[in-house]
Parts: structure tokens; C-alpha cells; sequence
């Protein structure tokens, strides 16, 4: 089996797989309580493995490059800044063990770039985009929960229906600070 060109929610749900074969078996032996345990490890499994479908889903396909490529960035920007902050440390400490004088310190104004130029407009446009889309697919999911534990019980969506709500809540925020930064750019 090729795992190698897997997304990534193949994984929780390949393994819910194999618990649902254990929960089987478990049953088969006589063990209730371990194999509904087993069970409901098998469904949270479940659950995880369709989020993050509905994230694959959701995302453009160059997403996970875009990622890789942006966590280069950051690593390398904050390696320069520990290599300065660590050069500028030791010139200091020499400069007083020569001189015995601190070293003075000029205080100049610091012209700030526009927002612009710091994030790109597309960028922006971007990030609207797929906060759009993830708040449209929690939405759902949250409905189907809703349902779900309208039919069943409360027990077993709980606490995903907080969780659920507070990360759309959080979506729907940037979704619309971004709408409203965007907005804002045009009129500029």
C-alpha cells in the first residue's frame, strides 16, 4: 500500500478503520466496555479525518507549498534576527569592556512602510478567501451537529458544538477584519 501520496486526513481515518476491526474483535471476545470505548475513539477518529477533508477540500491545491514556502521564510528571517541580536550583544559587551563607557545611544525616528507594501493586497485577498470558505464548511458541519445531536444526544456533540462555534466565531471575525482592510485599501 502507497502511502506516500496520502492528504493528510487519510490518516485518522485509516486508523478508525483499524479500530473499528479491533472494536469487532474486542466484541467477538466478550469485552463490551473496551470495544464501545474502542468505538467512540473509532468516531472521534472519524470526525477529525472529515474536518480535515473539509479543509483539503476547501483550500486551493498549492496551499500546503504556499505553507512550506512561507515557514522558510519565518525561520530564515528569525535566524538573521538571533545571529543581529547576538552580534549586537557581544559588540556592546565589548565596546564597554574596552572603552569602560556605555555606549551611547541615538534615538532616530523610524519611518514605518505602508501596510502594502508590508502585505501584499493579494495576500489579503487570499486569506479573506479561505476564511470565507472554512467559516461556510464549520457552518455546515456545526448544522449537521446540531441535527445530529438533536436525534441521537447531546452527550455526544457537546462539547464539538463549543469548540465548532468558537473557531467560527474566529473565522468570521478575520473574514471580516480582512473585508473591512481590503475595503479600506480600495478607498486609499
Amino acid at each position: 500500500m502507497e502511502t506516500s501520496n496520502w492528504p493528510p486526513s487519510n490518516y485518522p481515518i485509516f486508523l478508525a478503520l483499524v479500530l473499528l476491526a479491533a472494536t469487532a474483535v474486542t466484541l467477538a471476545m466478550g469485552d463490551e466496555t473496551r470495544a464501545e470505548n474502542l468505538a467512540i475513539y473509532a468516531y472521534y477518529l472519524l470526525v477529525i479525518g472529515v474536518m480535515i477533508r473539509f479543509f483539503e477540500l476547501s483550500l486551493p491545491d498549492n496551499t500546503p507549498e504556499k505553507l512550506r514556502s512561507a515557514m522558510v521564510r519565518v525561520s530564515g528571517t528569525v535566524h538573521k534576527l538571533y545571529a543581529w541580536a547576538s552580534r549586537s550583544a557581544g559588540n556592546i559587551h565589548i565596546f564597554k569592556k574596552i572603552s569602560g563607557l556605555k555606549p551611547s545611544i541615538k534615538h532616530t525616528p523610524i519611518s514605518l512602510p505602508r501596510m502594502e507594501q508590508v502585505i501584499k493586497r493579494s495576500h489579503l485577498m487570499h486569506m479573506k478567501s479561505i476564511s470565507k470558505d472554512v467559516s461556510i464548511n464549520l457552518g455546515i458541519l456545526s448544522v449537521i451537529l446540531y441535527v445530529y445531536g438533536s436525534m441521537f444526544g447531546w452527550w455526544i456533540v457537546r462539547g464539538y458544538l463549543e469548540m465548532i462555534f468558537l473557531i467560527l466565531i474566529g473565522f468570521s471575525s478575520m473574514y471580516l477584519l480582512l473585508s473591512i482592510l481590503l475595503r479600506q485599501s480600495n478607498e486609499n
